[in-house]
C-alpha cells in the first residue's frame, strides 16, 4: 500500500529534491509507514508505504537498470516470480515485479491481478512506464510540460510540482455536470491526466503512449444460456477465492455490509472460511427508510459483529470539506460524506476492509430494471415488417418513451446514452452555465462511445460495461479508495478479482436476469450463491443503496449548511454558473426529488475549486 509521486526531466539537470519532498508529503496518509526516494540524472521519484501485513509493497526496488514502485497489491506475486525464473519466489510484490518486467517488459501486465498503480524507470533507456490494474482501483495521475513530466497517486501531490497546470479544464465542465465525473484519461484541470484503468502508459522525452493491456472477454451475441448447476458453483466458489486471497494474512479485517447482494455474498463466503468479521453500515440518525437493519439482521444470522454508524446533522457538516480533500478530485456524489465517515469508524477496528461493491456493475442491478423492459419492446417492435416499423416509427419518436421502443436493439445502450449518472440534461446544462458553448449537447455520446465500442456481446452486457468504466471506475471505487486511506485503511474488492469478473463477462445478460411473479430480478447469479442461506425476504428485495442527503435534509436538519454551501457557490469567482438557475434549483427543493443531488455536486465541484484553485478567478476574470 502507499503512494506513488516522480519528477522526469530530460535533458535538464535533476528535478528539485525539495518538490518531491512536498510531494511525499501529501501522499503520507496513503503510506505513513515510510517514505523512499531516488534521485538520479532526470529522474527524482518518491514512494510512501503503508505496512499492512507481511512483507507488502514496501520503498523504492532499485537494480542496475530498474526503479520499481508498486502502490497497491498483487495476489499470487509468488507464482509470477517463479513464472519469470527466479527458483526462490521473491520476499515482496515488488520484487517480484521488478523480476517479470525484466523478463515481459510491460508484457508482465496481462499477468497481474490485483488493485495496483505501478512506476517502472528504465535506468538505461531513460524511459519511464506507468501502470493502473484492470478496474482502476488505484490512481494514477500525470502531466507534461515539454521534455518534463510527472506523475503522483493523487492530485494534490502532483500540484506541488509548480509548472503543472491549476487552470479548470472549462471544456470537460459539460461531462462533469452530465456524468458528475469526469473519466479517465481527462480530468478538470487543463494539462493534466488519468491513467485509464487496464491500461499502461510509455512515457519518452518525445511523447507518451498509452496502450491497453486487458480488456473483458464477453458471451458473444446469441451465446446459448449456459446450464445453472455449472455456473452458480463456480461463482460461489470464485467468490469464496477472491475474499480468501484478499484476507490471507490480513489482521484486523471488517466488512462493510450494505445490505445488498454483493457485500451480503461477501459475508457469506467469509462464513464459509470460518472468518468471522466486524460489519459496518451507515445510516442517518433520523432516516425513515433505513438499510441497517436489514444488513444487521444479515451479519447476525451469518454469525458476525455487526456495528450501526449512526451520522447526525453536525457531523455531516463537519465532514463534508474533509470528504472533498479526502477525495482529491471533483466526484459529485453526496456519498462520499458518508463513506469517509464509515471509514473512520471501521478503522478503530480493522486495517484492511472488504467491500462488495462491483456487484450490480457486473451482474446487473437496479439501471437495468428499466432498461430491460424497454429493451424486450424494443425487440419485438423491430421483429415486425420495415414498412410497419417505418409507419410506426414516426408517432413513437414524438415521445421519451416512443423512443426507447424505437431505438434500435443492437445499439440501445449508446442510442440511448446508458452507462454511469445523468444528473444536468442538455438543456438543463444550456441554462447552467454562463458561457452556453460549454453545454456540449453530445457530451454524452461522446464520452460513452468508447466504452460501447469493439464489444461483440447482447445490450444487456454492452450496457453494463459502461457502467463499470463510468459509474464503477470513476465514481465508486474512487471514494472507497480515496476515503478508506484517509481514514488509513486499506479497501479490497472480492467481487472485481479477475476470476469472477472473467466468469460475470461469460455469461449472456438474459442470463443475468429472471422475471418471476411479474417482476424482473436482475443480479439472479448472485442470489442464486445466496439460496438456502439467507431467508428469501433477505434476498430478494430492493437495494436501496448507501444514503445520501439530499432533499429533506437540506430543507430540514441541514438547512443551515445547505445556506452557507449555496452563498459560496453563487459567489461562484470561476464566474461559471448564471445564478438565476441555482436560485430556481434551490426553489425546486420541495417539489423536485432530483434537485437535491444536482445541488450536491455543485456544492462539491465548488468546494474542490476553492480548495485546489484557492478561489482564484480565471484569467481575465
Amino acid at each position: 500500500m502507499g503512494g506513488l509521486g516522480g519528477i522526469i526531466e530530460w535533458g535538464a539537470r535533476s528535478p528539485s529534491e525539495a518538490t518531491l519532498r512536498r510531494m511525499g508529503a501529501h501522499l503520507g496518509h496513503r503510506g505513513p509507514d515510510g517514505l523512499g526516494h531516488f534521485v538520479e540524472g532526470p529522474a527524482a521519484l518518491v514512494k510512501t508505504a503503508r505496512h499492512v501485513q507481511g512483507t507488502e509493497a514496501g520503498l523504492p526496488w532499485v537494480d542496475d537498470d530498474l526503479v520499481v514502485l508498486l502502490d497497491g497489491r498483487l495476489y499470487g506475486y509468488e507464482a509470477l516470480c517463479r513464472a519469470a525464473g527466479r527458483t526462490n519466489p521473491s520476499e515482496s510484490a515488488t520484487e517480484a515485479l521488478a523480476h517479470a518486467w525484466r523478463v515481459w517488459g510491460a508484457g508482465a501486465c496481462q499477468r497481474l491481478e490485483g488493485a495496483f498503480a505501478i512506476a517502472v524507470w528504465d535506468r538505461r533507456e531513460q524511459v519511464l512506464h506507468l501502470v493502473r490494474d484492470r478496474q482502476g482501483i488505484r490512481p494514477l495521475f500525470w502531466a507534461r510540460d515539454g521534455a518534463r513530466f510527472a506523475f503522483a497517486s493523487e492530485l494534490p501531490a502532483l500540484l506541488e510540482v509548480p509548472w503543472v497546470s491549476r487552470e479548470l479544464a472549462r471544456e470537460h465542465m459539460a461531462e462533469y455536470l452530465s456524468f458528475r465525473v469526469v473519466h479517465a484519461p481527462r480530468t478538470l484541470l487543463r494539462g493534466v491526466s488519468q491513467v485509464e484503468p487496464a491500461h499502461w502508459v510509455r512515457v519518452t522525452r518525445e511523447q507518451e503512449k498509452p496502450h491497453r493491456y486487458w480488456a473483458p472477454l464477453y458471451a458473444p451475441i446469441n451465446s446459448p444460456r449456459p446450464a445453472e448447476r455449472d455456473v452458480i458453483p463456480a461463482l460461489q466458489e470464485a467468490v469464496v477465492d477472491a475474499v480468501r486471497r484478499r484476507l490471507a494474512g490480513a489482521p484486523e479485517s471488517a466488512l462493510y455490509l450494505s445490505g445488498g447482494l454483493g457485500s451480503t455474498a461477501i459475508a457469506a463466503a467469509c462464513r464459509r472460511l470460518t472468518r468471522q468479521l466486524p460489519t459496518f453500515t451507515v445510516s442517518f440518525d433520523d432516516d425513515a427508510y433505513p438499510e441497517a437493519p436489514f444488513a444487521g439482521r444479515v451479519a447476525r444470522l451469518l454469525g458476525h459483529d455487526h456495528h450501526d454508524v449512526i451520522v447526525g446533522s453536525a457531523d455531516l457538516a463537519r465532514a463534508f470539506d474533509d470528504g472533498v480533500r479526502a477525495v482529491g478530485h471533483p466526484v459529485g456524489n453526496p456519498a462520499i460524506v458518508l463513506q469517509l465517515l464509515l471509514a473512520r469508524a471501521a478503522s478503530e477496528h480493522a486495517r484492511v476492509v472488504l467491500s462488495g461493491d462491483g456487484g450490480e456493475e457486473l451482474f446487473g442491478g437496479r439501471m437495468l430494471d428499466r432498461f430491460s423492459r424497454y429493451l424486450q419492446l424494443s425487440q419485438v417492435f423491430h421483429r415486425l415488417p420495415s414498412a410497419t416499423r417505418r409507419l410506426l416509427a414516426i408517432g413513437l419518436r414524438q415521445s421519451e418513451r416512443g423512443r426507447l421502443i424505437a431505438a434500435d436493439p443492437a445499439q440501445f445502450g449508446l442510442e440511448l446514452e446508458i452507462g454511469g449518472s445523468h444528473l444536468f440534461s442538455a438543456s438543463e446544462r444550456q441554462a447552467l452555465l454562463r458561457d452556453p458553448t460549454l453545454a456540449r449537447p453530445t457530451v454524452r455520446h461522446e464520452v460513452l462511445q468508447p466504452f460501447y465500442a469493439d464489444l461483440d456481446t447482447d445490450p444487456v452486457n454492452a450496457a453494463l460495461h459502461a457502467y463499470q468504466r463510468s459509474w464503477l471506475s470513476d465514481d465508486s471505487l474512487v471514494r472507497f479508495d480515496r476515503t478508506a486511506n484517509a481514514a488509513g485503511i486499506d479497501v479490497r474488492f472480492p467481487l472485481l478479482d479477475r476470476t469472477v469478473v472473467d466468469l460475470a463477462a461469460s455469461l449472456p445478460g438474459a442470463f443475468k436476469l429472471r422475471s418471476a411473479g411479474g417482476s424482473l430480478h436482475s443480479r439472479w447469479p448472485l442470489m442464486a450463491i445466496l439460496d438456502g442461506v439467507l431467508p428469501t425476504a433477505l434476498i430478494n428485495r430492493p437495494k436501496r443503496g448507501m444514503p445520501t442527503p439530499l432533499n429533506p435534509w437540506l430543507i430540514g436538519s441541514g438547512r443551515l449548511f445547505l445556506e452557507e454551501r449555496f452563498d459560496a457557490l453563487r459567489r461562484d469567482r470561476q464566474r461559471l454558473w448564471r445564478v438565476e438557475f441555482l436560485d430556481d434549483l434551490r426553489r425546486k427543493l420541495g417539489r423536485d426529488p432530483r434537485a437535491g443531488i444536482k445541488l450536491w455536486a455543485l456544492f462539491l465541484l465548488d468546494a474542490w475549486q476553492r480548495d485546489i484553485l484557492g478561489g482564484r478567478p480565471p484569467s481575465g476574470g
